[in-house]
C-alpha cells in the first residue's frame, strides 16, 4: 500500500489543529495562574488572627525568665512575698424574692363549654372552668374575666382592651 499525499493531508490537519488547541490552553492556564507552580512555593504564612486582640487587651509580654516551671519544685526566682488584704465586712443584704408571676388573659371563648386562653411563664394555656394549668385551678370564667385559685389565693384576670 503507498501512501499519498492526499493521504496525509487529512491527519496533518488534525495534528496542527490539536497542537493549537493545546498550546492556546497552556497559554490561558499559565496567564490565569493555575500552572504557576512558583506561587504555590512561594505562599506567605499568615499572620496569627489573634495579635490584633491581644494587643487591644494590653497584655504585656512575658519574659521567658519571669515564667514559672509549673513542674519544678520550688522557684528559681524568690517570689515576692503574697500580703492578703483583710476581708471587709459587709453588711448583710436582705434577699427579697421575686414576686410570683401573674398569669395573663388572652381570649375567651364564651358559649355553652365557655373556654379561655391564660399565658403563663411564656407558655399559652387552654383552659375550661375546673381545669388546672401550673399551679393554679380555674373556678370560674365569664364574658369579661376568669377568676383563679392558687392555694386558697384568689386572682381574678380581666380582658385587656385592644389598645394595651
Amino acid at each position: 500500500m503507498k501512501l499519498s499525499l492526499r493521504d496525509l493531508v487529512v491527519p496533518m490537519i488534525a495534528i496542527v489543529v490539536l497542537a493549537l488547541t493545546l498550546r492556546q490552553t497552556i497559554a490561558a492556564l499559565q496567564t490565569s495562574g493555575s500552572w504557576r507552580p512558583s506561587a504555590r512555593a512561594t505562599r506567605l504564612r499568615a499572620d496569627d488572627p489573634y495579635t490584633r486582640v491581644d494587643d487591644l487587651f494590653g497584655e504585656p509580654a512575658v519574659s521567658g525568665d519571669a515564667i514559672r516551671n509549673p513542674f519544678a519544685f520550688g522557684s528559681a526566682h524568690a517570689a515576692a512575698p503574697v500580703t492578703p488584704k483583710p476581708a471587709r465586712p459587709s453588711a448583710p443584704t436582705a434577699v427579697t424574692p421575686a414576686p410570683p408571676a401573674r398569669p395573663m388573659l388572652t381570649s375567651i371563648i364564651y358559649d355553652a363549654d365557655p373556654r379561655a386562653t391564660v399565658r403563663y411563664n411564656g407558655i399559652d394555656y387552654s383552659v375550661r372552668v375546673n381545669s388546672l394549668f401550673a399551679d393554679f385551678t380555674v373556678k370560674n370564667i365569664t364574658a369579661n374575666e376568669v377568676t383563679l385559685d392558687r392555694n386558697g389565693e384568689t386572682i381574678v384576670l380581666g380582658l385587656r382592651s385592644k389598645g394595651d
